[in-house]
């Protein structure tokens, strides 16, 4: 399998063996399964949490690919992100890829974030998005940051509006498509994984992603 094209799509995935969803007021989360050519890979699961610096947001990974029973891929990412009014204030994550590691760090300073990754050290804009999805605001903003190497990424977006969802086409260093709903819920993604069609679909979910941010 081609790593790179399966990770292209697929930025955040939670532990199989996840725990069942905490249900509060003041928190939010989003269990994905994700699937790949009808075969069920992975769990993504999200948590969002306002705290004393700002929002907390929460994204742990766990791809498992099969091949006649035996394990012929993994992936695993934990991700901790911190916004504030809106912007990015830090994140810390770890990702093992098949056996290759890589990490971000990132913290706001002034109107900049420093970030120190394995696939990119600099300086990126404050209103720079992530690639955890979990907000439509993202849509907007430039660049995005790759959780997993910390590497600007430039892309364009499209919106198609159909019925109640709204459907985000994203093209450039990463391509995908992003669904919300008309809440501004992410609900879904899709994108190709190694040659195979590939999608996120909610299994369980609590709170509302939106509303948090938007209050933040």
């Amino acid at each position: 399998m081609n790593r790179r094209h399966l990770l292209t799509g697929a930025m955040a995935f939670a532990s199989l063996g996840a725990a069942p969803l905490v249900r509060a007021d003041n928190r939010a989360e989003r269990l994905f399964r994700i699937l790949r050519g009808g075969s069920d890979i992975g769990r993504h699961q999200l948590a969002v949490t306002p705290g004393a610096e700002g929002l907390e947001v929460a994204i742990d990974i766990d791809i498992r690919v099969r091949v006649l029973g035996i394990t012929a891929y993994r992936y695993s990412l934990t991700n901790r992100e911190v916004w504030k009014d809106g912007a990015l204030v830090r994140l810390d994550s770890q990702t093992d890829d098949d056996g290759t590691d890589e990490r971000v760090t990132l913290r706001r300073s002034g109107d900049l974030l420093e970030i120190d990754g394995t696939g990119y050290s600099g300086t990126a804009p404050i209103s720079a998005a992530t690639t955890s999805y979990y907000a439509p605001d993202f849509v907007t903003r430039r660049p995005w940051i790759s959780t997993q190497s910390g590497q600007p990424l430039d892309i364009a977006t499209e919106v198609r509006n159909g019925g109640s969802l709204k459907r985000v086409i994203v093209t450039g260093d990463l391509e995908k498509t992003i669904v919300y709903d008309a809440n501004g819920e992410w609900v879904a993604s899709e994108f190709d994984a190694g040659g195979e069609p590939a999608r996120y679909e909610v299994i369980e979910q609590s709170g509302r992603i939106a509303a948090l941010w938007q209050s933040a």
